[in-house]
C-alpha cells in the first residue's frame, strides 16, 4: 500500500513538472527574411534566455508559461513579441530615425529670438531641459534696451502729456522667459510647448541725447512658446515662435542649436 502511494506521488510530480514546462521555439530574421545568428532571446519578465543558431532558430524550455519574448541583437532594434508556435521575429536595423533613447538626457543650447521683422536686433539666450520620451525645458532670451525716464506720446490729448522732438534714432530691447513640456514624437523630432512672460521696449532718442519710451511699440505681456526640436545624435536644432499676448498678438521667431549629454 505504501509502495503504491509513493509511486503515485512520483508519477504526479513528474506530470506536474512536465506540464509546468513551456517549449518556446521560433526564428529570428531581418526584414528581408535573412536569418540572424547570435541574437539573444529572453523570456519577458524572466531570466531564461537562449542564443539563436546559425540558421536563426531558437528553442528552449521555460519552467513558467512564457507569454512574450524579447529579442536583442547589435545594430538592430530590440523587439518584444507574443509567443506563438514556431514564431518568426523580424528585426529592423537601428538608424538615426528609429533609435530609441536609452535614458533621460540633459540638453543645453544657445537661442536667438527675432522680435523685429527679419533678423534685425536679435535677442540671445539659453535653453535647458531634460527628456527621454517626456520631459521639461526652460528658456530665456535677452537683448538690452535703453533706460528711459519719460514716455513718448505722439498725439497728446491734454497738457499732462507732452510730445517731444526726436532724432529718428531708436534702441530696441526684448526679453522673454518661458518654461514647459518637451515630448518625443516616436522619432528624433520633439515637440515643445510652454508659457511665460515677454517684454519689448522701444526707446527713441530725443534732441538732447536722452531716450524716451515709445508706448505704441512697447509691450509687457504673458507669452506662449511652441515649436519643434530635431535631435541628430548628440546635437539638437530647434525652431518655433514666442507668441506675446499683447494687443493684436506679437509673434517672435526663435531658433537654436544645442547638445545632449
Amino acid at each position: 500500500m505504501k509502495k503504491s502511494v509513493i509511486i503515485g506521488c512520483l508519477l504526479w510530480a513528474v506530470a506536474f513538472c512536465a506540464n509546468g514546462q513551456n517549449i518556446v521555439s521560433g526564428k529570428v530574421t531581418d526584414r528581408k527574411g535573412n536569418p540572424i545568428p547570435g541574437a539573444k532571446v529572453i523570456v519577458a519578465g524572466g531570466t531564461e534566455s537562449v542564443i539563436t543558431e546559425l540558421d536563426g532558430t531558437f528553442r528552449f524550455e521555460s519552467q513558467n508559461p512564457a507569454r512574450k519574448v524579447q529579442v536583442f541583437y547589435s545594430g538592430m532594434q530590440p523587439k518584444t513579441q507574443k509567443v506563438n508556435p514556431d514564431m518568426v521575429v523580424r528585426l529592423s536595423r537601428t538608424n538615426l530615425w528609429n533609435r530609441k533613447p536609452d535614458k533621460a538626457e540633459w540638453l543645453v543650447g544657445v537661442q536667438a529670438a527675432f522680435p523685429e521683422n527679419g533678423t534685425a536686433n536679435p535677442s540671445f539666450g539659453l535653453m535647458l531641459g531634460r527628456v527621454k520620451y517626456l520631459g521639461w525645458y526652460v528658456k530665456g532670451v535677452y537683448s538690452p534696451g535703453k533706460s528711459t525716464d519719460i514716455d513718448y506720446v505722439a498725439y497728446p490729448e491734454n497738457d499732462d502729456h507732452i510730445s517731444y522732438w526726436t532724432t529718428g534714432k531708436d534702441k530696441r530691447g526684448f526679453y522673454a522667459v518661458t518654461a514647459g513640456v518637451l515630448a518625443r514624437l516616436y522619432c528624433p523630432i520633439h515637440l515643445y510647448a510652454g508659457a511665460g512672460y515677454a517684454n519689448r521696449k522701444v526707446a527713441w532718442q530725443l534732441a538732447d541725447g536722452s531716450y524716451t519710451k515709445h508706448t505704441d511699440y512697447s509691450y509687457s505681456s504673458a507669452a506662449i512658446d511652441f515649436g519643434l526640436m530635431l535631435r541628430l545624435g548628440k546635437f539638437t536644432l530647434n525652431g518655433g515662435t514666442i507668441m506675446c499676448l499683447s494687443d493684436g498678438c506679437n509673434f517672435v521667431g526663435n531658433v537654436g542649436v544645442g547638445v545632449c549629454f
